[in-house]
């Protein structure tokens, strides 16, 4: 604990957001694995061999290739930076289902509804809802309302409340000025990362 009070400067800097944000993703990502293994392991036994053929079924049919989620997978960002490069990376990349809007209106906005994985930046959007917080309210009402999302938060302040509930429930955040290959990193450990 003292190590934390003595380390909180460099701990919430935008360095310290983007390492622990990798790390909470690590986390994630190989707990979700050990429950899978875990669950497997419990119902693979004689006494259920419907479940035993059903989970080799699946996995042969989820054979996606990059190429298939990079076609398939809507991803949405949130910003009120019309020229966020981000965007336009991820789109020349292959990811054709990217799209930037500057706010929504309401949390059934279908590019909401439709986005599986949502970039939403911290200031300047969240307003036309009403959100105090603005882009945190706005992370933390998507992420409650559609648990099955993948929310990231990203930012370019360095300040500001690093303790909302938003950035505990988001599946990730990144700094707003991160080398685009890191937002490309989240999404394809959020889409070709899952099916493994």
């Amino acid at each position: 604990m003292d190590w934390l009070i003595n380390n909180k400067e460099w701990l919430f800097s935008g360095a310290g957001l983007v390492i622990m944000g990798i790390l909470t993703s690590s986390w994630k990502y190989f707990g979700n694995n050990t429950q899978r293994i875990t669950s497997f392991s419990q119902h693979n036994n004689t006494e259920n061999p419907e479940f035993f053929d059903t989970k080799i079924k699946n996995k042969e049919n989820n054979k996606m290739s990059l190429s298939d989620y990079k076609n398939s997978t809507k991803i949405l960002f949130i910003d009120d930076d019309a020229r966020f490069k981000v965007v336009k990376i991820l789109t020349r990349s292959g990811w054709v289902h990217t799209k930037l809007i500057k706010d929504c209106d309401t949390l059934d906005d279908s590019d909401v509804v439709d986005a599986k994985i949502l970039f939403i930046d911290v200031q300047g959007v969240g307003v036309s809802m009403g959100f105090s917080d603005e882009g945190l309210g706005l992370a933390l009402a998507i992420k409650d309302k559609y648990k099955d999302k993948k929310v990231v938060i990203y930012s370019a302040e360095t300040e500001g409340d690093r303790f909302h509930e938003a950035l505990r429930k988001a599946d990730s955040f990144l700094a707003k000025n991160a080398d685009p290959y890191e937002f490309q990193r989240i999404v394809e450990e959020f889409t070709v990362g899952l099916g493994v």
